[in-house]
């Protein structure tokens, strides 16, 4: 899942970045309302949060601009301004939660998971293929009763094409999916990273396999001894 991070302080900013990365979701991050904006144009995020005093105005902008398009991410409001007023006004104006700071670090977590949840309720959180499985809120996958070491953005890969499993998922969707703006992509880092997976995924004996489509992307196949 990606997440776009609309915060001016920079020690704080810093530690939303690292505390999404570390839960498992791609974190970009952006300080004014128009650098929002034009972030949420070009690239579809799951969630945004946003503070209210940005350099350029309220971020309350950014949700309202929002509040039509399709589809729409989630948007936590995270903010000093806690007056009751002004956390009805965040609500109305279409925000999905409204935290105020100083928050704790779990509590955060937990708002997101449960945006996430309210806004795909149909939603499987295990995904399998074969004898992989893939837990989505846990971060986590198994070949049968063994958990797979994974890093952080194999586990990215991974989801990415179990989601898609049996169909064809380009270079370009793995690297949107994996990669944040700021991530230095050399230009064989994402096949070094494949690669591991598959080896991983061949050690654990998993009954699926990545195959390349040369010049096109990859995809996720279970294997005929699984069928």
């Amino acid at each position: 899942m990606r997440a776009l991070i609309v915060e001016d302080e920079p020690q704080l900013m810093a530690f939303l970045s690292s505390l999404l990365t570390n839960a498992g979701l791609i974190a970009d991050r952006t300080t004014t309302i128009d650098a929002a904006l034009a972030a949420l144009r070009s690239t579809p995020f799951d969630i945004v949060i946003v503070d209210r005093r940005l350099p350029d105005g309220d971020g309350l902008s950014i949700v309202k601009a929002l509040n039509s398009a399709e589809p729409r991410p989630a948007f936590l409001v995270l903010t000093a301004r806690d007056a009751k007023a002004d956390v009805i006004e965040g609500l109305n104006t279409g925000a999905d939660d409204y935290l105020v700071k100083p928050f704790e670090p779990e509590e955060l977590l937990a708002r997101l998971r449960v945006i996430l949840r309210r806004r795909n309720p149909k939603r499987s959180l295990v995904i399998t293929a074969g004898n992989l499985s893939l837990d989505l809120e846990g971060r986590s996958a198994s070949v049968g009763s063994e958990m797979l070491d994974l890093r952080r953005r194999e586990a990215l890969i991974l989801e990415a094409l179990v989601q898609r499993v049996g169909r064809v998922v380009t270079r370009d969707v793995l690297i949107e999916a994996v990669y944040g703006f700021d991530d230095l992509i050399e230009s064989n880092t994402l096949e070094a990273q494949i690669s591991r997976l598959r080896r991983k995924l061949k050690e654990a004996g998993a009954r699926v396999e990545i195959t390349s489509l040369r010049g096109i992307g990859y995809m996720l196949r279970v294997s005929e001894l699984a069928l």
